[in-house]
């Protein structure tokens, strides 16, 4: 026994030197905390955990600890009762201590988080809101107080600053329809971007393209958000280079009452009101109305504008509303409405007098609180475009040659349907799409006769989202969407060469599957890794399919077999990083494959059908080519300065290649048209509301080619474009000026050949008035 008691000892003696020494280390530091006033306390968020790396600062001493992993502190007072708390990440504290101090009390503080871009909601990039720090896709938001929104004539004018985004509205103001485009990461062509309205797709059954960036008020909306890359996992067709929401303002708790009055070059007024408000009994309602009219210019260069060509000329009406009432049982049933009237008159040697309504509604209801959160949409769109054509009369000198009238009705109804539920960190979506269109296009030729086509094209889709959170640094978005898309009721009637075709077309259909896969890694709060594979597609639109027609300088001939387009691979690799309200980086890299592309190819002209007629013009048929490669870069920073100054860039860097083109190998090795590899934008803004605001806009966009065949005489030329806007507020009152081309660059806005080219507008000035509640 005493052997063993021994053992216990020596094995013990060490340990119980150690704890003696700790002990009357201790009591030094007990007594010493007690004469110099040491505090200890823990720094936490809103859900009680533990901020690690804030500074406290104690008053007339500066820093003195900042908090171990827990949020934890301890420090010394001395004779300061004042403190101050600071991270980077979160709004700094200031605290007074009572007096006196209490050396054995805990102290537990709370910092409230800044809002930065990582923790903004997106509602477009994942099936449900979302974080931005937790969702993979390159992102970009504008909400209604950010500059590029301030004073906008249009609004996909505000996108222009954005990286990736290529906006192309050729003559300005006066470009109306589906000339406006807007394509992201170089796909080539607007239909290949989805246009959402409040989450409902608005890209027309006709071309494919968005003829309605026109038709929602400038004034309405409340935020644009735009997310690069496929977005068919969630929306279905049309979303390859990527999606583009517009989110429309709602009725708030707060009163809104708003005008505004300008006047500008071109001989060009514009004029908006809204107002709305939420009211006690659940109800609430806003509305918003815009009237524009604008001359116009003379778009052709001197040596091409005949004495006789007219001046384009557009008059624009839209009126938007929204009712909204919270139900007893929860939820929210909302009601929306838009009306647009747009008549737009252009032309060269021949004028189009266009007349264009179009009617837009929604009724959906979604509940956020429920366990299972549904949202249910039904929308209805309408549109009717009608023209009426006059040729150049030289004997009589006016354009009182009547050549064609057309019109063409265009109808859209859809149901959207989806259920979340999170369930053991995974916020799981499952929804159906349906959408049904037809299009039915009448022409009637003056002295020949009548050219008719129409169609239905269907989607029946099922999608499944989740969004995984694994631990607090690691979300993944996994998605899978079905479509089931149908061409039915083809067909096509022309009477123009004395004897009736008339051709009924087979149905054609085809079943797509989309997936994606994105991960997001917090390294930092304010630091963050993502990637992101997914694909799309689009189905091709019934003009492309049916219709056949002179167009521009050539005759172009529909094709009933088209294919669907397909996104086969985009693979993004991004990076954000944020220093409090100071600092924003954001970069992505991608690579991303697309396959039977469609474009028109010149065909001889023994291949054309014997009814048809092209006359003397060449003809180009609508075909499914081969693959293209792109990849590039995209990316932002943003600096507040401080004061209400800061400085904001963008970089896009883009690269094409023809990989395969089925009909004529030469092109081979060639570069998309109409696709800069280099654009850079940047600006200077100083926004005080006590004082003014003050931005200079500047926007850079490398040469490209202007066609498939990379034509060096159908270049576009590099351009650098600058413009400034400038406001002053006295109470509710504002007074703004934009000039746009500051500098009066005379450059293209869309190039076609020698011979036939626009120039965007020159310098253009526009001041007025706004009163805002």
């Amino acid at each position: 026994m005493i052997p063993y008691l021994h053992a216990i000892y020596k094995h013990f003696r060490g340990a119980a030197w150690c704890l003696l020494v700790l002990a009357l280390t201790f009591q030094q530091l007990y007594a010493q905390r007690t004469e110099n006033k040491f505090i200890q306390g823990r720094i936490v968020d809103a859900s009680g955990v533990g901020i690690p790396g804030a500074t406290i600062t104690v008053a007339q001493q500066g820093p003195r600890a900042a908090t171990d992993s827990e949020g934890r502190f301890w420090i010394a007072l001395g004779e300061s009762r004042r403190l101050a708390v600071t991270h980077v990440n979160y709004n700094a504290l200031d605290v007074r201590l009572p007096s006196p101090v209490s050396a054995d009390s805990l102290y537990t503080w709370l910092l409230v988080p800044k809002t930065t871009l990582l923790d903004d909601v997106s509602v477009t990039a994942s099936a449900t809101p979302m974080q931005l720090r937790k969702i993979a896709s390159s992102v970009s938001v504008l909400k209604q107080s950010d500059a590029e929104l301030r004073q906008i004539q249009t609004i996909d004018e505000a996108l222009g600053y954005l990286p990736g985004v290529a906006v192309d509205r050729s003559r300005g103001l006066t470009t109306t329809g589906a000339h406006t485009s807007i394509v992201l990461r170089g796909t080539g062509s607007a239909n290949r971007t989805l246009i959402l309205k409040d989450g409902v797709p608005i890209n027309d059954s006709y071309t494919g393209g968005v003829s309605e960036w026109n038709s929602l008020a400038s004034n309405s909306i409340e935020r644009i958000e735009v997310v690069r890359g496929p977005g068919s996992s969630i929306y279905g067709s049309s979303s390859m280079g990527g999606t583009v929401n517009l989110v429309t303002q709602s009725p708030g708790d707060r009163p809104v009452l708003g005008a505004d009055l300008r006047y500008g070059s071109m001989n060009t007024f514009q004029t908006n009101i809204k107002a709305g408000k939420r009211f006690g009994n659940g109800w609430g309602a806003i509305a918003f109305a815009e009237y524009k009219k604008t001359d116009g210019y003379a778009y052709m260069a001197d040596s091409l504008w005949q004495s006789y060509y007219q001046k384009p000329r557009m008059e624009l009406l839209n009126v938007n509303a929204k009712l909204a009432y919270d139900l007893p049982v929860g939820g929210t049933f909302t009601a929306i409405a838009d009306y647009n009237l747009q008549q737009p008159e252009s032309g060269t040697s021949t004028i189009y007098d266009d007349r264009t309504t179009t009617g837009n509604f929604q009724l959906r209801y979604a509940d956020d609180q429920a366990k299972v959160k549904p949202e249910i949409i039904a929308y209805y769109n309408r549109q009717d475009r009608k023209s009426n054509s006059f040729r150049w009369n030289a004997e009589s000198r006016a354009f009182d040659n009547r050549y064609y009238d057309s019109e063409v009705p265009l109808d859209t109804y859809g149901l959207i349907a989806k259920a979340n539920q999170t369930w053991y960190g995974n916020s799981i979506t499952l929804g159906a799409d349906l959408r049904f269109t037809k299009v039915q296009s009448h022409k009637f030729y003056y002295g020949q006769g009548d050219q008719d086509f129409s169609g239905n094209q269907n989607f029946i889709s099922f999608f499944l989202n989740d969004d995984i959170s694994i631990g607090e640094r690691l979300h993944v978005n996994a998605g899978l969407r079905f479509d089931h898309w149908s061409n039915k009721q083809g067909h096509f009637f022309d009477n123009m060469s004395g004897e009736a075709i008339d051709i009924t077309y087979d149905d054609a259909s085809s079943d797509i599957f989309t997936p994606k896969l994105g991960l997001t890694y917090d390294f930092l709060p304010n630091f963050r890794l993502r990637t992101v594979y997914a694909t799309g597609f689009k189905a091709p639109s019934s003009y492309y399919l049916y219709n056949a027609t002179p167009l521009g300088t050539s005759f172009r001939l529909g094709n009933p077999s088209l294919k669907p387009e397909r996104m086969a691979y985009s693979v993004d690799f991004g990076a954000d990083f944020q220093l409090g309200n100071r600092l924003e980086i954001s970069a992505t890299v991608y690579a991303s494959q697309y396959s039977d592309f469609l474009t028109s190819v010149l065909i001889d002209r023994s291949e054309v059908p014997s009814y048809f007629d092209p006359g003397n013009l060449p003809v180009r048929q609508y075909i499914n080519i081969g693959k293209v490669n792109l990849r590039g870069l995209e990316s932002f920073v943003r600096y507040r300065i401080g004061d209400g100054l800061s400085l904001q860039a963008s970089y896009f860097h883009n690269r094409s290649e023809i990989i395969r083109y089925e009909t004529n190998p030469e092109y081979e090795g060639k570069e998309m048209n109409d696709n800069p590899k280099h654009s850079l934008s940047g600006a200077v803004v100083f926004d005080k509301t006590r004082w003014f605001h003050l931005s200079a806009w500047a926007r850079h966009t490398g040469s490209h080619y202007g066609d498939l065949e990379n034509t060096p005489d159908k270049t576009m030329a590099a351009v650098t474009v600058f413009d400034l806007k400038l406001g002053k507020s006295v109470g509710p009152v504002s007074i703004n000026l934009n000039v746009m081309n500051l500098f009066d660059k005379q450059y293209y806005g869309s190039y076609s050949s020698p011979t036939s080219y626009y120039y965007a507008p020159g310098r253009t000035f526009f001041t007025g008035i706004s009163y805002q509640l």
